[in-house]
């Protein structure tokens, strides 16, 4: 079964608890779901949507999003996705039973500023809020309505902090990535094969917002962060099938690859030939 795209019917959902309240102009629901089979998992909302895993742990996971990763991606505990108003995302999970929350925003909380989409994202503070929020939900009381309120107050104020883009700093009209900069965001990538992007990692290397650092970076790289560290996950598996005897799926592995078969689609898609064929090849 393949993810999502509108040619099929979407697969029915399994869930075994489910808790929903507005705070201080944030909707939440907090979901406990059974995926053994695979679930479809999809957004296209006229708000800002912010998931965060809580529990559970999923076998396999492919998702689709619209301007943001796709492909094989793992939730860990505490890992939280932002998924932009009116942005498509469609993801295709099975495992066992997991729980998450969601937590909605009206694009007026950001005001005119943009959402970066994120995957996988980590936010030690926003999942301590969520389950802190959580262990209030069954409690009554006038202390803990007010705790309730506070926790909901610095929720909506981290994400309109942490997540919103910030105004770009006045420039120079045409700033562009030296190639200093360069070097050095290629320097990190290599150095971060095995984890997700950390785009605002990458914006800092350059001293950038993220907005104007992607629009710096294709102008640059010509391609999107996340395909340069493909390529360049590739280019460390080619050398290592090459130089050493390690197995391809520990190379797949150890280059950042969640799974054989996500490492082998992309080494095709690149090299031309299959992970195996190539190794034969030399």
């Amino acid at each position: 079964m393949q993810v999502w795209d509108g040619r099929r019917p979407l697969t029915d959902r399994t869930i075994t608890a489910a808790h929903q309240f507005s705070l201080q102009g944030l909707d939440y629901r907090f979901v406990a779901e059974t995926v053994e089979a695979p679930t479809d998992w999809c957004f296209r909302e006229p708000h800002h949507t912010f998931v965060i895993h809580r529990q559970g742990t999923l076998k396999t996971m492919e998702i689709e999003f619209e301007r943001g990763p796709s492909g094989p991606c793992l939730p860990r505990i505490g890992d939280v996705w932002v998924i932009p108003a009116e942005h498509r995302y469609a993801a295709l999970a099975q495992g066992a039973t997991v729980g998450f929350c969601e937590i909605t925003a009206p694009t007026s909380v950001f005001g005119t500023r943009g959402l970066t989409p994120r995957v996988g994202y980590r936010d030690v503070f926003l999942h301590r809020l969520v389950d802190r929020l959580a262990g209030q939900l069954t409690q009554s009381g006038p202390i803990a309505a007010l705790f309730r309120q506070s926790l909901a107050d610095t929720t909506r104020l981290h994400i309109a902090e942490h997540y919103g883009e910030r105004p770009a700093r006045p420039q120079r009209a045409g700033r562009t990535l030296d190639q200093r900069t360069q070097t050095a965001i290629v320097d990190y990538l290599n150095s971060e094969l095995d984890h997700r992007i950390d785009l605002d990692a990458l914006a800092g290397i350059a001293q950038m917002p993220v907005s104007r650092f992607l629009t710096a970076f294709a102008a640059a790289f010509a391609t999107t962060p996340h395909q340069l560290l493909i390529d360049l996950r590739i280019q460390r598996a080619k050398a290592l099938l090459a130089t050493t005897g390690v197995t391809i799926t520990e190379i797949g592995t150890q280059v950042g690859f969640s799974t054989p078969s996500h490492f082998a689609t992309c080494f095709k898609q690149r090299v031309g030939v299959s992970p195996t064929a190539y190794r034969d090849s030399i």
